[in-house]
């Protein structure tokens, strides 16, 4: 997995007795893989690759030729890939998304009604797997949740009316908005923000020029000023002190309130 990455899909392998192996993933790569990456790092108890695009806790997509070579790399040591698609739709300002489907039918997909769909509370998903691999995926959901409530995939019905995309197309161009405030806002206090996030609706900020390791930003900028933000700790562990990831999940009015909170700490600072 790329190091930052998002912190659950580490406890995932763990929980199934694997070990996972983070990959210093810069800004100049957008925080995401590439093929080379893949060669370089491959040993020989090494069993496959787990993307996200857009990613947490960047708001980064990997571009299609990126991640083209990743699959060929995985495709030559007889690996798999996992590619998280749950924000694939929460794109702006790029190409239109496509799934890593496209790629062949040895992918194996990961997505949610979560984020799109609005329905974080509902915990329904789904995966598609190569066709061998899906006994076993129902032996694990047999063992672990037998399946979702009915309740649950009815309600993910409605998503599919023409009313109910209609208003997630709306939302997603909020994001879009909420993005284009609060990264320039970010830049004026000082922030460096190297790669722009073009999916989900995080920020992944550079604190290093106020000499604090993200942690402590972190937890001061919550006691002095009643913002949370998440520091880079979390999600790896290279580089893990210069950075924090703000999110724009919430209306304007309170980001543009958050956004004051913050530049009167740093001016502070």
């Amino acid at each position: 997995m790329p190091d930052p990455t998002y912190p659950c899909n580490r406890h995932f392998v763990s929980a199934f007795d694997g070990t996972t192996r983070l990959i210093p993933a810069g800004p100049e790569q957008r925080f995401q893989l590439d093929g080379d990456d893949v060669r370089a790092h491959w040993g020989p108890r090494t069993r496959g690759v787990m993307l996200a695009s857009p990613s947490n806790p960047t708001g980064t997509t990997i571009a299609p030729a990126a991640l083209q070579r990743v699959l060929d790399a995985v495709r030559e040591r007889r690996g798999f890939l996992v590619f998280d698609e749950i924000y694939n739709q929460l794109t702006y300002g790029g190409p239109t998304p496509r799934s890593a489907l496209a790629l062949g039918d040895d992918v194996i997909v990961i997505n949610s009604f979560s984020k799109y769909f609005c329905m974080t509370g509902w915990r329904l998903g789904w995966l598609v797997l190569p066709e061998a691999l899906v006994p076993l995926a129902e032996k694990l959901a047999m063992n672990l949740f037998i399946c979702p409530p009915a309740t649950a995939q009815y309600a993910a019905l409605g998503c599919f009316e023409p009313e109910s995309l209609a208003i997630y197309e709306q939302r997603r161009q909020e994001f879009a908005r909420r993005r284009d405030y609060v990264v320039p806002a970010l830049r004026a206090m000082g922030f460096e923000i190297p790669t722009e996030p073009d999916g989900a609706f995080y920020v992944y900020a550079d604190v290093s020029r106020w000499g604090l390791p993200g942690e402590q930003f972190a937890n001061r900028l919550l006691d002095e000023a009643g913002v949370c933000v998440v520091p880079g700790m979390d999600f790896g562990v290279h580089e893990r002190d210069r950075w924090v990831r703000f999110t724009y999940a919430t209306g304007m009015e309170r980001l543009q309130e958050a956004m004051q909170r913050v530049s009167g700490f740093v001016r502070r600072l």
